[in-house]
């Protein structure tokens, strides 16, 4: 039987996000409202260059109420460094969105079309792409390797769709490559700095290097943002974490790929000086203004409040259950309007168990995650005192399932939960017997939250979910020891705290989380 280290270890390993980990988040990571295109005011004066910003989460606005230290996209500061009597921001860029996803999502096409419809001479565009490009989901993806009349290609995304969309109206498109992500111990190579490995299906590649190479190609100036953040983090060392967003008020919850307020205005501020440089005509834009100030206590959200603490008083009126069965809906599932949604959520008991789906019905859309920083979840459970010992099993049969690395279904026993409810940034201390990251071929089979830090095993033995799969699954407690088994894959013990969140209670069940359908059958909880 595996033995996964104490949690001291977790804390000490919990900045080194992998990408797998961290783009589980968000974006992933990831949750935003797609700024509506209507509610942008667009600047008619002619005498004003208007300076349109697309792209992803690093540059765009964020509602982060629940967050500690907000999130907040470089685009939100850009005005503070022009003159507004000669250029105006109009910020598009929307969370989640690859090159490709922008325009095909509803959520932001119409952001797109926007743009399209008002840019004109003398305005320009500036294009950041490339974080969710490298996703390996066809919603997203780009293939980094290929030419810009490749099909398929991130070349081909940026310059049909946004070059020139500029170019044709006397615009001007500006490629920015995008930021670092933030690592503990100063290494920026590899995924960190958007040089992938991928798939069989997806091939990884250099996309800093492919939108080096297409501004060259198409005489398109490139504000190479990875060299700049490279260099800044590389100076910084651990200090580069003060540019970063984070979800709770541990160290562990940083949020290594999404900016805070100070770090949306020194990355705006490092855009604007290098493009001020290579373009005469934007130079005359700029104005003097201060350098950043980090202020801790002014990046600190004043209505945060620790998600998930103390016991739930009453049972979900959504979902209907038996005793001494709960349900809820709870966590990092997108909203409170899609807990009663149908086409979202549902946890429906049967002769034989129950079965719960996060989206899918009706064309339902994703609803919960299983990311690096943060849960949200479809929950079947009972309540424990925190000192019962027990063992749970259970048989789960897939219907239906899209793969996504932050897609999930299991059995667990977790710390708290809260009751129906949408909470942005919940990550207490759980283990499970659940499939994660499906995207891949070193896919979880089980898995544990230790004091924020998502802990992963890979899977060894059994196939990866589909559409029919059935598996067994396995949770045991003894003292402050969990053992969890996904089907045929060798146990894993995770020595876990269950009694931070609720001192009284934990609670064992099953789960389904973000787009997934399962029937979860032989439901059977053993209290020693």
């Amino acid at each position: 039987m595996k033995k996964i280290l104490s949690v001291a270890l977790a804390l000490f390993a919990g900045l080194a996000f992998s990408l797998s980990a961290q783009d589980a988040t968000t974006a992933a990571l990831e949750k935003t409202e797609a700024v509506v295109a209507t509610t942008i005011e667009i600047p008619t004066d002619k005498k004003i260059s208007r300076i349109f910003v697309v792209g992803d989460s690093t540059g765009s606005p964020f509602n982060d109420t629940a967050y500690y230290i907000p999130r907040a996209g470089f685009g939100t500061k850009m005005q503070d460094y022009l003159n507004p009597a000669k250029a105006a921001v109009v910020n598009f860029a929307v969370s989640g969105r690859s090159s490709t996803s922008f325009i095909s999502d509803s959520g932001s096409f119409a952001n797109y079309s926007k743009i399209k419809q008002n840019i004109r001479k003398g305005d320009y565009l500036i294009i950041a792409f490339g974080h969710n490009d490298e996703k390996l989901e066809k919603e997203r993806y780009t293939n980094p390797n290929g030419s810009k009349d490749e099909a398929g290609s991130f070349k081909n995304s940026l310059y049909e769709n946004y070059i020139k969309m500029a170019k044709d109206v006397g615009a001007t498109p500006v490629l920015v490559t995008p930021i670092v992500r933030y690592n503990s111990g100063a290494i920026y190579e590899g995924t960190n700095v958007h040089i992938t490995s991928g798939s069989a299906d997806f091939p990884g590649g250099d996309y800093p290097k492919a939108i080096r190479e297409l501004g060259k190609e198409v005489k398109v100036t490139v504000v190479d943002q990875t060299a700049n953040t490279k260099a800044l983090y590389e100076k910084l060392m651990g200090d580069a974490r003060k540019l970063h967003a984070q979800t709770g008020n541990k160290i562990t919850t940083l949020d290594t790929t999404h900016l805070n307020a100070y770090g949306a205005s020194v990355v705006a501020k490092m855009l604007i000086d290098d493009l001020a440089k290579k373009d005469k005509k934007f130079k005359a834009f700029v104005k003097a203004a201060p350098e950043p100030v980090y202020d801790l206590a002014a990046l600190k959200n004043p209505l945060y409040v620790e998600p998930g603490r103390g016991a739930p008083k009453e049972k979900s009126t959504v979902f209907t259950t038996t005793d001494p069965w709960w349900a809820s809906s709870f966590g990092e599932i997108g909203g409170d309007e899609k807990i009663s949604d149908k086409n979202y959520n549902e946890i429906i008991e049967t002769a034989n168990g129950v079965t719960i789906h996060s989206g899918f019905t009706n064309g339902g859309k994703d609803s919960g995650k299983i990311a690096s920083n943060m849960d949200g979840l479809n929950f079947y459970f009972q309540k424990l005192p925190v000192s019962a010992d027990f063992t749970f099993t259970a048989k789960a049969k897939v219907l239906h399932i899209k793969k996504n690395n932050q897609v999930s279904f299991g059995a667990m026993v977790r710390d708290n939960v809260m009751i129906d409810v949408y909470q942005s940034g919940m990550n207490t201390n759980y283990a499970a017997a659940g499939a994660l990251k499906i995207t891949n071929d070193t896919w979880t089979a089980e898995f544990a939250r230790i004091d924020t830090v998502l802990q992963e095993t890979p899977h060894a033995v059994e196939s990866v979910p589909e559409e029919g799969t059935v598996v067994n699954l396995f949770v045991e407690k003894k003292g402050n020891n969990v053992t969890v088994q996904y089907g045929k894959e060798a146990p894993v013990t995770y020595e876990i705290a269950l009694d931070e969140a609720d001192k009284d209670n934990i609670y064992v069940g099953v789960f389904t989380s973000r787009n997934v359908y399962v029937e979860f059958t032989n439901l059977s909880l053993k209290v020693k």
